[in-house]
């Protein structure tokens, strides 16, 4: 069972949603002074099997893309 989104998973999902096509450094990187990268990469993961996120892996990097929901599903 996972846990609620706390503030600064939901400050990463805001980040991602409103740039798109960021990297995942891109991504974590004003919030290195909280926690550590590590940390912040297994928020990112975890974003990600929510379906919250959808991340694709380029040569040298991984892109993190804002999930669009179905406006069905919004109203339901």
């Amino acid at each position: 069972m996972m846990k609620e989104l706390d503030y600064l998973d939901k400050a990463l999902l805001d980040r991602v949603n409103t740039t798109q096509c960021f990297s995942i450094s891109d991504v974590i990187r004003p919030f290195l002074l909280e926690r550590s990268e590590s940390v912040l990469r297994t928020r990112v993961r975890a974003l990600e099997l929510r379906e919250l996120i959808k991340t694709t892996r380029t040569k040298r990097e991984v892109l993190c893309f804002g999930v669009v929901v179905p406006e069905e599903d919004v109203r339901a």
